[in-house]
């Protein structure tokens, strides 16, 4: 038995085709309200696409039930599957509903905020272009103060028409970096925005091209200040790791095996 509500489903598994075959072209009396037919994973998932969501951005932080305690709100949820792909600092999940209007909302609606952080959603219905277009026009806003999250940006951002604002967080120690990432949808929108001199908590702020976030300062945000000679940089830096995503990972537990009960258990013994 698969779902719930409209979209539970039973499987059945037969020895051979015939078989299926022919419990599928027969009729059965006995279960009316039953419509039998030959099972097909991608059919299954692409019906299934009508009521689910890509939802990415998604800190470590953020676990499976964060994100279900959320989500909850806007339908029945038959399944959520929580990811993340190699090297990747973030995460990205797929959220099922059992009805396609809980998703209706997110064709207008390009994100949402939890935990202080915006996680961007595309239906997951859409076309490659429609999925391409939600990632079309993004302009960077740099020079933040320390420690801006994504919702202290919202009000700002929301009055220049952006769709989603995303603070990148550093590689090594999670925190924000001081550039985020503005999403607008169309060209029109972007340029008229870029326009204007934004202010925000006493600093300005200065818009660039997304093409430019590697000549960053990732200490003070600015473009062209090389971090070595940057003013705020500290006389002893933090050594840096081989391998910061699995740190990361290993911080917060994602993906991580079960530690083995056997030496609590010999501690236990011995005591």
């Amino acid at each position: 038995m698969t779902g719930s509500g409209e979209a539970k489903r039973l499987v059945i598994h037969f020895h051979t085709a015939e078989a299926r075959d022919l419990c599928v072209g027969s009729t059965h009396s006995e279960f009316p309200d039953l419509i039998f037919h030959a099972h097909d994973p991608r059919q299954l998932r692409s019906n299934e696409d009508l009521r689910a969501i890509q939802v990415t951005d998604i800190p470590f932080f953020i676990k499976k039930d964060n994100l279900m305690a959320y989500f909850k709100k806007f339908g029945n949820i038959t399944s959520c599957r929580l990811f993340s792909r190699p090297n990747a600092k973030v995460q990205q999940a797929r959220i099922v509903y059992d009805h396609a209007d809980s998703i209706a909302r997110f064709t207008d609606q390009w994100a949402v905020y939890c935990f202080s952080t915006c996680l961007r959603i595309i239906p997951c219905f859409y076309t490659v272009d429609q999925k391409a277009a939600r990632c079309q026009y993004v302009a960077t806003l740099t020079q933040l103060p320390p420690n801006v999250k994504d919702i202290n940006l919202a009000p700002l951002t929301r009055n220049l028409g952006a769709k989603a604002v995303n603070v990148p967080l550093s590689l090594n120690s999670y925190k924000p970096k001081r550039w985020a990432y503005v999403t607008f949808n169309s060209q029109e929108t972007m340029d008229a925005a870029m326009e204007q001199t934004i202010s925000f908590q006493g600093h300005v702020l200065f818009w660039s091209s997304p093409d430019n976030t590697n000549k960053l300062c990732h200490r003070c945000g600015k473009l062209g200040c090389a971090p070595n000679f940057c003013p705020l940089k500290q006389t002893r830096g933090r050594s840096r790791t081989r391998d910061p995503v699995a740190k990361l990972k290993e911080r917060f537990n994602v993906n991580q095996p079960r530690r083995s009960n056997s030496k609590t258990a010999n501690a236990r013994s011995r005591s």
